[in-house]
């Protein structure tokens, strides 16, 4: 007789794949074009352009109000209960807030030099916003094909339009033109499937209770995290040169394609939690497997690019940013947690206020280690104190889980099979550098370590595969 949670299982990781894919192509255009601009336009264009994506970032947070994530949260019936209660004017409320929202981002880009039109940065926030709320309700009914049409056509233009502005075909203004003109039509389009779908369950239900709780709590959450992922960047985009920005930017970039690999893992967790008969036990065996997957994900990453940092920085941004590689190896020390969602038990479990207080608290304790790690160690003190504060953030979401379950927070987390992965891919990638290293070019040795990662990677994803059927 098989065991009730593997099908769960296994639609886990085909959710998860989708999701994924839907989010990894436009994550990919915007990645060709940090490089392309980064090797091609003048340091401080590079700057103002990247501070336009960091304060774009937050604001679009902020104006969304963890919309997309409550969608997720909850069957399709309920979200269309909860539409359905929403009066008119708490409508143009959410319309207002957006436009406030927009009117700072015109603000604060004319205060640091905008390479866009002030009119174009405000519209092209608007359009985001309702792309974000109607993409995560196309997920919730399943959608994944469609959306991942229109996100690809998306992707494709972004990254034809840098690359024509990179090769000095188009200026500033036609590119924001033209990535206005997919927002636009990626908007239509989405509605369009908002439309199909709420056909297919016009018949909605009251909304659970709590819900409104929950989405105050996920939306303070989510404006939070954002803080504290870009409030370094975003207070330095506006008080360092931009120049000096654009070092710092690259220096602490983000690895991409983690957080949207757990974004997505994360996604899928939400929408089979709340899935009929799963008990508490199979939902934290499904959170240790997903994780025992990540890890075999994430860590060969994270040696990966802590072990060839330098090769990383010399070839990828042709030596113009490689005193950023000591803030690069600081920043990195964060991406062992991407194997773990810390808060989705949280989440399903209605644990507002434990989530928001852990992030907050986060924020606090990275702001208060900020300005005296900077005066022991300048720009690296600002990224390390993040690394910190992200760490203690990690424990607290796991000690709360576990009070939450009843068990002891080890047994919450797959540490056998994490210390075997973390063991044999360390040893592994770091014998691999040091051959390298001796018999090849600095491009030789980022390539063949970058081929041997991405064959590995590609393994563990169809020994996955395999194995759920």
């Amino acid at each position: 007789m098989p065991k009730p949670a593997a099908p769960t299982r296994s639609t886990l990781l085909g959710t998860s794949a989708s999701i994924f894919l839907i989010r990894f192509l436009p994550t990919l255009a915007s990645v060709l074009a940090l490089v392309w601009l980064s090797r091609t336009m003048p340091p401080a264009w590079y700057g103002r352009y990247q501070g336009f994506w960091v304060q774009w970032q937050v604001l679009h947070v902020v104006a969304c109000l963890g919309l997309p994530t409550v969608l997720l949260t909850y069957p399709a019936a309920a979200v269309n209960g909860l539409a359905e209660q929403l009066h008119r004017k708490q409508w143009l409320g959410l319309a207002a807030w957006a436009g406030l929202n927009a009117l700072v981002l015109l603000l604060t880009q004319r205060y640091t030099g905008s390479p866009f039109a002030g009119w174009q940065v405000a519209l092209f926030l608007l359009l985001n916003v309702p792309v974000a709320v109607l993409e995560a309700y196309a997920l919730l009914g399943r959608q994944f094909r469609s959306v991942a049409l229109v996100s690809f056509g998306y992707a494709g233009l972004f990254a034809l339009s840098h690359g024509l502005l990179a090769t000095h075909h188009i200026g500033s203004s036609w590119l924001m033109g033209l990535l206005l003109l997919g927002n636009g039509l990626r908007l239509l389009l989405l509605v369009r499937l908002a439309r199909q779908q709420f056909r297919r369950n016009q018949t909605g239900t009251p909304p659970p209770v709590g819900l409104r709780h929950l989405w105050l709590h996920t939306a303070l959450n989510e404006v939070v995290q954002i803080l504290f992922r870009w409030v370094d960047k975003l207070a330095l985009s506006l008080l360092l040169p931009a120049a000096l920005f654009a070092l710092y930017f690259n220096g602490t970039l983000d690895v991409p394609f983690l957080p949207l690999l757990l974004g997505a893992a994360g996604s899928a967790l939400l929408l089979h939690f709340h899935e009929p008969n799963v008990s508490d036990a199979e939902r934290v065996q499904l959170l240790k497997a997903t994780a025992t997957l990540l890890g075999r994900l994430v860590f060969p990453l994270f040696f990966f690019l802590v072990l060839f940092r330098r090769e990383l920085f010399g070839v990828v941004f042709a030596h113009r940013y490689d005193a950023a590689v000591p803030l690069f190896l600081l920043s990195s020390l964060v991406i062992p947690l991407r194997a773990y969602n810390f808060t989705a038990l949280l989440q399903h479990k209605g644990q507002g206020r434990i989530i928001t207080t852990g992030a907050v608290l986060d924020l606090l304790l990275a702001l208060l280690l900020m300005y005296p790690l900077y005066r022991w160690l300048g720009l690296g003190g600002v990224a390390l104190a993040f690394v910190v504060s992200t760490w203690w953030q990690a424990g607290y979401y796991l000690r709360h889980t576990a009070r939450l379950l009843n068990q002891p927070w080890p047994a919450l987390l797959p540490l056998r099979a994490w210390a075997v992965q973390l063991l044999g891919v360390g040893l592994g990638l770091l014998l691999l550098h040091e051959v390298l290293v001796r018999w090849l070019p600095e491009p030789g040795v980022l390539w063949t370590g970058a081929g041997v990662v991405l064959a590995l990677l590609a393994a563990q994803l169809w020994q996955a595969r395999r194995a759920d059927g």
